[in-house]
């Protein structure tokens, strides 16, 4: 295995899916064409991990497309939440404004792409996942019209369930004008392709051996997400055993690990040493405030992803953050942070960086938004940053383009 390969993050190559890049399997994309015809409604459903947002984020990022895709993805609580994702859709960022004003700059909106001759498409993602006073948002908007006739089509995306719960349905919206688009899950074959798939972008094909391929195909149980997560594992294995193939035993070690991770996550220890495990990072949050208002605080992972969009692990709505901004990495040693080239950058403790270890109580600034570190003291007596080569995949979601600092901003 060559130098480059080896330098390669397991959580690059398979990593959460943009819309650039994703599998289309032959039920994606017998699912793509169908949806792509007009409707005025229509419910993508399909067991998770089945591909269904990957499936969206591509429709919504579709160059020269006649149609305007905004997403509000689950779950939701009030109109509030509902208003400020699609507008954060639309690329928009009016999070100073009332809920009125929303509305209103959202329905500005709409009626210039419907000026345009563009189909303007209400996703809800996750639409099990919406409390009622957050359908009563979609319902009210759903009764706009323009120039007498509906404004916005309606798509819903959630389990197969939704398929039997129409009394989720907007009284605008009957039955009988519902078209049901299934997903079924993934074939163990159709995993194999898809591994094939994510290691070839990276001239890594025969990194794992088919008979790796298909154990692992098989033991993700029908989920792209399990998929991911066994073979990030295998390769980082892989790494550390110093092997040039993933085969039947790393594949088997690999589903040893996440299973040990996963007793560990629901049996913790009181008293649970430092060392934890190879790979594991000691249990860490963010805090994060913005004006002087704590909103909430996060748990951290093993990879922690911020940034504006709602596909990161923190969103933070703010139109001065990049949509992928910056990524918190953990490691045994504890966490370090690297900014993800965001336009307006990061800070920790008032200084600029690029690349930072994280210490307890370390602030770090992003936008308007205040994100205070709560990790293990004793973290603060070692360095988890890896070398600068490996670092640099580190980066596992692309930069975003340059974005303007106006708070409103139409497309």
């Amino acid at each position: 295995m060559g130098e480059a390969r080896r330098l390669v993050s397991p959580a690059r190559v398979f990593a959460r899916p943009t819309a650039d890049q994703i599998w289309l399997g032959p039920s994606q994309q017998t699912a793509l064409s169908q949806l792509s015809k007009p409707a005025r409604a229509r419910l993508l459903i399909g067991p998770p991990s089945s591909g269904k947002s990957s499936l969206l984020n591509h429709m919504a990022a579709r160059p020269g497309s006649d149609t305007v895709l905004l997403v509000c993805r689950g779950p939701k609580d009030h109109a509030s939440q509902v208003l400020a994702s699609l507008l954060l859709s639309a690329e928009l960022g009016p999070w100073e404004l009332s809920e009125t004003d929303q509305r209103n700059l959202f329905t500005v909106f709409v009626q210039q792409r419907r000026s345009q001759g563009r189909r303007v498409v209400l996703v809800i993602d996750d639409a099990h996942l919406f409390r009622p006073p957050a359908w009563e948002e979609i319902e009210r908007l759903l009764s706009f019209k323009v120039d007498g006739r509906p404004a916005l089509e309606l798509l819903l995306a959630g389990p197969p369930s939704l398929g039997e719960e129409f009394e989720i349905l907007p009284p605008a919206v009957q039955p009988s004008d519902v078209l049901i688009h299934r997903l079924e899950a993934p074939t163990q074959d159709e995993l194999v392709d898809y591994i094939e798939w994510r290691l070839q972008r990276f001239d890594m094909g025969p990194v794992v051996t088919p008979v790796a391929g298909h154990m692992i195909a098989r033991l993700a149980g029908g989920r792209y997400a399990a998929v991911d997560v066994l073979c990030q594992m295998s390769l980082l294995l892989l790494r550390q055993l110093s092997l040039e193939r993933v085969d039947a035993r790393v594949a088997r070690q690999a589903v040893a690990t996440l299973a040990t991770r996963q007793a560990a996550k629901l049996e913790p220890a009181p008293d649970a040493e430092p060392d934890q495990g190879v790979n594991v990072p000691p249990q860490g949050y963010l805090l994060i405030s913005r004006g002087g208002k704590v909103l909430t605080r996060v748990t951290l992972g093993q990879r922690t992803l911020i940034g504006r969009s709602e596909h990161n692990d923190v969103c933070l709505p703010s139109p001065y953050l990049s949509r992928h901004h910056a990524v918190i990495v953990g490691t045994p040693e504890g966490y370090y942070v690297v900014d993800l080239s965001s336009v307006n950058g990061l800070q920790v403790n008032g200084r600029a960086v690029e690349r930072a270890v994280l210490c307890d109580q370390d602030l770090l600034a992003v936008g308007p938004f205040r994100l205070k570190v709560q990790i293990p003291e004793w973290l603060a007596q070692g360095s988890p940053l890896p070398e600068a080569e490996s670092l640099a995949d580190t980066a596992v979601m692309p930069p975003d383009e340059a974005a303007s600092t106006n708070i409103w901003r139409v497309k």
